[in-house]
């Protein structure tokens, strides 16, 4: 991210959201691992308390890559600055239409890739209403099958955290 300028104004809306050929919404996030590898960073869900999951959100087309739009969704939802690390490929959507219950918020293929967090920022432009929290492997995986979230359970599982 360091290339790119830190706004502490969130983007919002989809005007400018990417779409795949089938009609998916493009997404990039992020596995945020602490240095030790030991922990993964969660955001608490704007849509439900206490729900927590991994930054992310769409990939525009003003942004050159997957991975620019994943560095601007950890800053905005996060607040961390770092450096991915390498990719963790596709992820496709697989929740059943019941359970994504709107046309707002259709399929998506998502983007990951692992994050290497070398600062968290005391003030972001989401901090005024999303946490982030420190979990270890086991609290991950077990919140993210809990709000039943394949998407981050993968990303999670494809990332070098420490099990």
């Amino acid at each position: 991210m360091s290339t790119q300028v830190r706004s502490m104004e969130a983007r919002v809306g989809r005007v400018k959201q990417r779409y795949a050929a089938d009609g998916s919404r493009l997404v990039a996030g992020v596995v945020a691992v602490s240095l030790d590898k030991r922990k993964v960073l969660v955001v608490e869900s704007t849509n439900r308390a206490n729900h927590w999951v991994l930054p992310k959100g769409g990939y525009e087309t003003d942004e050159a890559s997957p991975e620019s739009a994943a560095e601007r969704e950890a800053w905005e939802e996060a607040g961390i600055i770092g450096r991915i690390t390498r990719s963790l490929g596709e992820i496709r959507d697989i929740r059943p239409p019941s359970v994504i219950k709107s046309s707002k918020n259709p399929k998506a293929l998502y983007y990951f890739f692992e994050f290497c967090v070398e600062k968290e920022e005391p003030e972001w432009p989401e901090m005024h209403k999303r946490r982030r929290k420190w979990l270890t492997y086991d609290e991950a995986k077990k919140c993210f099958k809990t709000m039943n979230r394949p998407e981050l359970l993968e990303a999670l599982e494809r990332s070098s955290v420490t099990r």
